[in-house]
């Protein structure tokens, strides 16, 4: 396998890796294993949540180094678990330069959950939390509803490329929105419950916890930016809340 072809490879998968919600560590980690058990004699990889860095030497003369910027990231785990698998059969087994290619293009365009069930996981997930939280069952379908109508509109907006601090707000603003106007017309007495349990599937969670995994393992910057991001996500949140505590409690009579 040429330097380049090594390169390729070795970047491909990284970027799948990290634009899916692996963690740094496990990114350079992944792709210096690749780089080596390809041929490569030294391999240098540099992450930040949105940028790769590769350098490789197949020999003391050739060198070849590459970029890649990563503009959008999701959270799939499955194809971050399906990535690891190939990176480990990569070094144990010999899997020619085009293999490999067709099983990076298999593993990044294979199908996300049915949309339907997406929808359902987000009601559900905020009817249950709603419930953890001690509300009632008429309170669960509540947060149900904002379920759907949170994950909707935020599809809605992340198609038309809206920046994530402001999908994260809209989520929040719905959540609030709701739980408000149920209180109003009386079909609730536990809006506070309603809003906390609804607003837990916009919670960074993943990001929190790579942040924290990025600092143990040596990886500063990387989860320090992880960290600010996280405390972004939950301020865009708390103020999408607040706005509608604000402007319509005083309209429904406090």
């Amino acid at each position: 396998m040429t330097i380049s072809q090594l390169s390729h490879i070795a970047m491909e998968m990284g970027v799948i890796l990290l634009s899916n919600g692996a963690e740094t560590y496990r990114v350079e980690e992944s792709m210096h294993r690749i780089c080596i058990a390809l041929g490569a004699r030294e391999a240098e990889i540099f992450c930040v949540p949105t940028t790769i860095i590769i350098s490789i030497t197949m020999d003391d003369i050739e060198t070849l180094t590459l970029t890649r910027r990563i503009h959008t990231r999701v959270t799939d785990l499955t194809k971050v678990d399906e990535m690891n698998h190939l990176s480990r059969q990569i070094c144990y087994e010999a899997i020619s330069y085009d293999e490999l290619l067709l099983e990076i293009k298999h593993i990044n365009n294979a199908p996300s959950y049915p949309y339907l069930l997406q929808v359902l996981a987000f009601a559900f997930i905020s009817q249950m939390f709603t419930l953890f939280f001690g509300g009632s069952f008429k309170d669960s379908c509540i947060g149900f509803i904002i379920g759907i109508g949170t994950k909707l509109l935020m599809d809605i907006m992340s198609r038309l490329e809206t920046n994530n601090f402001f999908i994260n707000m809209v989520g929040g603003f719905i959540a609030a929105t709701v739980a408000v106007t149920a209180a109003g017309l009386g079909l609730t007495t536990h809006m506070n419950t309603i809003i906390i349990g609804s607003i837990m599937t916009l919670v960074p969670g993943l990001v929190i916890t790579n942040a924290i995994r990025d600092i143990i393992a040596g990886d500063y910057l990387a989860g320090l930016t992880k960290g600010i991001e996280a405390l972004l996500i939950a301020a865009s949140i708390a103020a999408g809340v607040a706005v509608p505590l604000s402007l319509l409690r005083p309209f429904w009579g406090g």
